[in-house]
């Protein structure tokens, strides 16, 4: 029989404003690399084990590796997943797998990872290449033929080898289509209403920003003279629409999450994908990642118009500081104006698109009245609801240390982007300040926030407003308050069945 190459995602908390139902996106990047294998190394059996889409606890986790025994075992999940990842390892060494670890996590914190000795290679940057190389390099099984494999580290002789940068995939339609049926399709968003039969795709990588706290660009853009530069790749119309099709027919998708860091950055290719499923008759709902500033270019031209009549009514959008210096301080290129203007013709002339802006605080320098002034211009803009962001120093971004790794994975845990004054560098005067914001600072703009939320004519943008206005109060009551008054976590929720 065939080697089992098993890519897995364990059991894992959930975030507080996720339901049941969309807490957990099929995992792309393992189908997309679990396809590239079952295309060019046909020489190993692929599978893909994805936990907490079946509800799946670490006791029957266990069970199955064992009763599947991979000769590989591939993990790659975010940083505050890291316990669960390293936790997973040691069951795949335990059994004599080969254990790869790759990600925007992983990929920027070899040495330290390796130096656990619960990973034997980890991969940097994307990965469908790579894996393949692998593959070939690990059925060999020498030192040398992992040296001829790029973008890696590995031990040798002690020592943390790190090969050559790989070049990036610049034509993202010769990448076969994502291996869906490797993936338990029919549990992505089965039981919810603002999302079902949830689906991810992503039309682009990479983006033409480089903003300090991201590390999306990093881990997707192009290595030149020893530098990541950011650089956007996106796939064409007709691999688009044919993906969808795909996704929709076969697999009976109705909702898509596209998951570009940017979404909008190409001015013409979503109007156009948009306008070909209008012509093909499929009507699918879609959330998305965008800029502001290429909000209102594509007002301009159009293009907006076509998206949304396309499906697209849900949209994050970046806004992240009230104030000229603080946007420069994270490299934000897009001002408050243009944000301004981009969610006053969302609100205008698209009324039924949910929109949702995110805040960054934490900054060095900041104080109550800097969180003060975030939380009043986020009701300020004319949006549906925000998030308040602590700056989390991610591995690969310049807030990182090294001296914040930690081998057990343990203190990740507070790496969720949850206000928790048990954070690497919180500061428990900011997330006080954001506490009493959100009981006490009640102003007119808050009031029309919340009555639009109450009283809009879009039965879906109503519930999602509705269901995410709760879960924040109940985040801010348990979590954060519970958090400040006793030193403890506030953040993820570990499901009934985290360990079944």
């Amino acid at each position: 029989m065939k080697p089992l190459f098993l890519f897995v995602r364990p059991p894992r908390p959930k975030w507080p404003f996720n339901g049941p139902a969309t807490s957990f996106w099929p995992p792309l990047a393992f189908a997309s690399m679990a396809a590239m294998l079952r295309q060019h190394a046909p020489d190993w059996r692929v599978e893909i084990l994805d936990a907490p889409a079946v509800e799946m606890g670490w006791c029957t986790l266990e069970s199955e590796i064992r009763r599947r025994q991979p000769a590989v075992l591939a993990i790659g999940e975010e940083a505050v997943s890291c316990a669960e990842c390293l936790r997973l390892a040691r069951i795949g060494k335990a059994i004599g797998a080969k254990v790869i670890a790759g990600g925007c996590f992983f990929g920027h914190v070899g040495p330290q990872v390796l130096g656990t000795g619960l990973v034997d290679v980890v991969a940097h940057s994307e990965g469908e290449n790579t894996i393949v190389e692998l593959a070939h390099a690990l059925r060999e099984g020498t030192a040398d033929a992992l040296m001829n494999v790029a973008g890696i580290s590995f031990r040798r002789d002690g020592e943390v080898v790190r090969t050559r940068a790989r070049p990036l995939i610049n034509n993202l339609d010769d990448l076969p289509m994502p291996a869906w049926d490797l993936l338990p399709m029919h549990r992505y968003g089965a039981e919810s209403r603002n999302h079902p039969a949830l689906g991810a795709i992503e039309a682009s990588r990479g983006c033409f920003d480089a903003c300090e706290f991201c590390v999306l660009w990093r881990q997707m853009g192009k290595f030149v003279t020893e530098q990541t530069r950011p650089y956007v790749r996106m796939k064409s119309v007709d691999r688009l629409r044919e993906e969808i099709r795909i996704q929709t027919r076969d697999f009976g998708r109705r909702y898509l999450g596209w998951v570009d860091p940017c979404f909008n950055a190409h001015p013409r290719i979503p109007a156009e994908l948009a306008e070909a499923l209008l012509h093909d008759d499929i009507r699918v709902g879609q959330s998305a990642w965008v800029r502001a500033d290429c909000l209102v270019r594509d007002a301009g031209s159009g293009a907006l118009a076509m998206q949304v009549r396309g499906g697209l009514n849900e949209l994050y959008v970046g806004v992240e500081r009230p104030d000229g210096d603080g946007l420069k301080a994270v490299h934000k290129t897009t001002t408050i104006p243009i944000v301004r203007e981009a969610l006053r013709i969302l609100a205008r002339e698209h009324p039924h698109v949910f929109t949702l802006g995110t805040f960054i605080y934490g900054l060095p320098g900041d104080t109550a009245q800097t969180v003060r002034a975030i939380f009043r211009l986020s009701h300020e803009l004319e949006m549906d609801h925000a998030f308040f962001i602590p700056l989390t120093p991610l591995p690969g971004t310049p807030f990182w240390r090294d001296e914040l790794w930690d081998d057990t994975g343990e203190s990740f845990r507070d790496f969720n982007f949850l206000p928790s004054a048990s954070r690497p560098g919180a500061r428990r005067d900011l997330e006080w300040a954001l506490l009493f914001a959100a009981a006490f600072l009640w102003t007119p703009a808050r009031v029309r926030t919340y009555w639009h939320a109450i009283s809009g004519r879009n039965a879906r943008k109503r519930r999602v407003s509705l269901r995410l206005t709760a879960r924040s109060v109940w985040f801010a009551g348990h979590g954060m308050l519970r958090g400040l008054m006793t030193g403890n976590r506030a953040g993820m929720v570990f499901p009934r069945w985290y360990e079944s």
